[in-house]
């Protein structure tokens, strides 16, 4: 298999159908609801977790089969049942009409795969080891779970208030912006985050934005 090209998808933009729902197709359809897309599903039965997720969301649900045409109109398309055959034909009529598409357990058929990931806020670590070992990506989850914790997601958030005030303070010095960004975001800094001491990456804010 050729290298894949790692891509972060605003899929709150994008029209997405979701072809089954079963415990696949529910992975697919939190991840997604998760990252702010509104999928639509097509299956005659949906997982107890997907319904309630289709409830509460206010989800489209087509309570039925795949037929010809449904996947007509979306620019991304997950055939996730449990049948091969319908997966194949979903496939391969979404694709005939330009979506992007994920075959459930076909990488041949399709034109991604979901990486492993880890979501703090807006922070998201994505990986994958292109199916090498289950075990190493099982491994590097764990390592990765350590720095990507709850604390930098909520620094994260922060940082991102903190750089509207950057640009109002120095709108016109961006030798100024960029100082105070690599004084703010250092190795301590991002220690503080990580071990979710929210007191001390509040006080560093403090004190880069008192340094005009």
């Amino acid at each position: 298999m050729s290298a894949r090209y790692p891509v972060m998808l605003d899929v709150s933009r994008l029209s997405v159908l979701v072809v089954g729902g079963g415990e696949v197709a529910l992975r697919k359809v939190r991840g997604l609801v998760e990252a702010g897309g509104r999928p639509e599903i097509v299956s005659p039965e949906l997982h107890p977790e997907l319904l309630e997720i289709v409830r509460a969301r206010g989800l489209s649900w087509r309570e039925r089969g795949y037929e010809t045409g449904d996947a007509a109109g979306f620019t991304l398309v997950f055939a996730a049942t449990d049948s091969a055959a319908v997966n194949e034909r979903a496939g391969r009529e979404a694709a005939d009409a330009g979506a992007l598409v994920d075959v459930a357990d076909d990488p041949g058929r399709s034109h991604f795969h979901l990486p492993a990931s880890i979501r703090q806020d807006d922070v998201v670590v994505a990986f994958s080891t292109g199916g090498a070992s289950p075990l190493l990506a099982r491994r590097l989850r764990e390592r990765l779970e350590a720095v990507v914790t709850p604390g930098l997601g909520r620094a994260a958030r922060r940082l991102a208030r903190v750089r509207e005030e950057v640009r109002t303070r120095w709108p016109e010095d961006g030798a100024r912006r960029r100082e105070a960004w690599f004084g703010l975001v250092t190795p301590e800094f991002l220690d503080a985050a990580i071990e979710g001491r929210d007191d001390d990456v509040e006080h560093r804010i403090s004190t880069c934005l008192s340094q005009s």
